[in-house]
């Protein structure tokens, strides 16, 4: 039995829970996939934050396209943890708390290195500063996948033949490719960039595509989380944590508890200490109601 009452629960909340904030991927976790909230889902999140649990989107997508997922949630959630953890926002208004971006001089180098190989790179910067969400640089090759991407993205992107002057750095550098080109890919960024720069392989099926995302070390879900960890003087020890992919391992690894849903990539069960169902079975309802009867 883990400790009794979260430290941010009033005595009306209702019953007593063991962790202080629940952090949940979206997609392939919460959402189902039709890529929607499914109801048992969002009503066990208005439990979860009626017990005193600080519930936390923590998701790979930018802010912009977190929105709608709060919206459908309808729910007074605190902040939301978006582009893999470099960006804090208030969840419902989307001001800016904390990010953390590239300094200019290395994302220069990353685009002019990803650029000699041929590629376009995606530039995601912070959209409640800028008033729009980054930049597309063109490279020597454009991959069909980009223009399939930005006619589906609820983001406002610019053209840019060169990387930009801009005042407003880079949460995320991106590049659209073959899944297998972007494996090969992963290893030569590494060794060119491994203690700079971290990276994730993601296949991302609300758009079709797959991503090499990029982000200054030491950018993670987790990392992002313990910015608010420290704002609202939580223990990291009393922190759940749930995903299915490979930007959920951090979390999933360090959280006072890791949870993989049952239709998760296979190092992240293996990183977890507990399962749940699947994102179509609504494991995330699973989890809540566990943790709120404990």
């Amino acid at each position: 039995m883990l400790a009794r009452a979260a430290r941010n629960r009033k005595p009306t909340d209702g019953p007593d829970v063991d962790y202080d904030l629940i952090a949940i991927d979206l997609d392939g976790t919460l959402l189902d996939a039709a890529h929607r909230v499914p109801a048992r889902n969002r009503a066990a999140l208005h439990a979860a934050h009626e017990a005193g649990l600080k519930v936390v989107l923590c998701t790979g997508r930018s802010y912009t396209e977190t929105r709608p997922v709060v919206d459908q949630i309808g729910l007074d959630l605190d902040a939301t943890v978006t582009v893999g953890g470099a960006l804090i926002s208030e969840a419902v208004t989307g001001r800016t708390l904390e990010c953390e971006a590239f300094p200019q001089a290395l994302a220069f180098e990353l685009i002019a290195w990803l650029r000699a190989l041929d590629h376009t790179v995606l530039w995601l910067h912070d959209a409640w500063e800028a008033g729009f969400d980054g930049y597309i640089i063109a490279g020597p090759r454009r991959h069909p996948r980009v223009d399939q991407w930005k006619a589906k993205v609820p983001c406002v992107f610019e053209e840019a033949d060169a990387p930009p002057a801009s005042r407003w750095p880079a949460l995320r550098l991106t590049v659209v490719d073959g899944v297998e080109q972007l494996r090969g890919l992963s290893p030569r960024i590494e060794r060119a960039f491994g203690g700079r720069a971290t990276h994730n392989v993601i296949e991302v099926p609300l758009y079709g595509i797959s991503v090499i995302e990029s982000f200054v070390a030491p950018v993670d879900k987790w990392s992002g989380i313990l910015k608010l960890c420290r704002r609202w003087q939580i223990d990291p020890l009393r922190v759940v944590a749930v995903g299915d992919d490979v930007n959920d391992l951090a979390m999933v690894r360090a959280a006072g508890l890791g949870v993989a849903v049952a239709n998760a990539r296979p190092e992240v069960k293996q990183s977890a200490t507990r399962l749940t169902a699947s994102n179509d079975a609504c494991g995330v309802a699973d989890l809540i109601d566990e943790l709120l009867r404990a």
